[in-house]
């Protein structure tokens, strides 16, 4: 073997080396890319599943103090409705009682005019 052959065979052979680590490089560079690629995606995905949770979270709260104010708005209006007809029947009272205190008045006193008349025949 000639020097030439030597030569040959041993660029032939870093050649291959080099082709060799090129591909492993390639290759690593791929695994690694595809793995930030996933992971990048897991931690968007898991952004999104926390997102999607607080969005459902801040749905339910809203919708519970919706209900809780409605609530209390009805409570409230039943209140407010109790005693606006506990006054209306107060206030009617009053003037039936009134009325009656009037009407008794009146008798009492046509009564006691017809008396006093009475008593001068």
């Amino acid at each position: 073997m000639s020097f030439l052959t030597l030569s040959i065979l041993l660029s032939r052979s870093l050649i291959s080396d080099f082709n060799s680590l090129l591909t492993f490089s390639i290759f690593t560079f791929k695994l690694l890319s595809t793995l930030s690629i996933l992971l990048s995606r897991s931690l968007i995905s898991d952004f999104n599943s926390l997102l999607t949770f607080s969005i459902f979270t801040f749905k339910l709260l809203s919708t519970l103090s919706i209900l809780l104010s409605r609530s209390l708005i009805s409570d409230f209006n039943s209140l407010l409705t109790f005693s606006i007809l506990l006054s209306k029947s107060f206030i009617s009272d009053f003037k039936l009682a009134s009325t009656f205190s009037s009407l008794r008045l009146k008798v009492f006193s046509k009564y006691s005019i017809s008396l006093y008349v009475n008593s001068f025949l």
